[in-house]
């Protein structure tokens, strides 16, 4: 195997176990991360259609559905008619679901303060930059440039 693969292979697992343990936090907290990163997506955003949220997310429109209807009826999130298209939705955050990130962002802050901690602050930035390296090879080499991108009056991300 390739260092390459092996790098691969790390940041997968990486992902797998921050994901798994920040969920297990978030459930103690009474929160969804589920619920959260469609929250987060569309803060970051703006209002978008849910086919736009499938892409992003890279899950099927049903799925997509069926958790905009589980907000809505939450009251976290809101539908209105898309002006372009008057068979499609636009979805945006109501001030309850703003109040859910401005409650979670505490959380997620001690997260990453407590994940990052084992790295001194020169690491960090040396880590950061290379992310953005990463980050700007997988856009030339295809991806979207933002989770916006695929909205053609967007174009923003996390």
């Amino acid at each position: 195997m390739s260092i390459q693969q092996d790098v691969l292979e790390q940041m997968r697992d990486l992902h797998f176990r921050m994901h798994r343990l920040f969920n297990d936090r978030m459930r103690a907290q009474g929160a969804s991360l589920a619920q959260l990163k469609l929250l987060l997506l569309i803060e970051r955003c703006g209002e978008m259609r849910s086919t736009d949220i499938a892409d992003a997310l890279g899950q099927a429109p049903r799925t997509v559905t069926e958790a905009v209807d589980g907000l809505e009826r939450d009251g976290l999130v809101m539908r209105h008619p898309d002006p372009n298209d008057r068979r499609a939705k636009r979805i945006n955050l109501t001030e309850a679901g703003r109040g859910v990130i401005r409650e979670v962002e505490p959380h997620r802050d001690v997260f990453a303060a407590e994940f990052f901690a084992c790295l001194p602050e020169q690491d960090l930035e040396k880590f950061l930059s290379i992310l953005t390296t990463l980050n700007g090879r997988i856009v030339e080499m295809g991806a979207p440039s933002s989770l916006g991108a695929f909205r053609p009056d967007e174009g923003s991300g996390q």
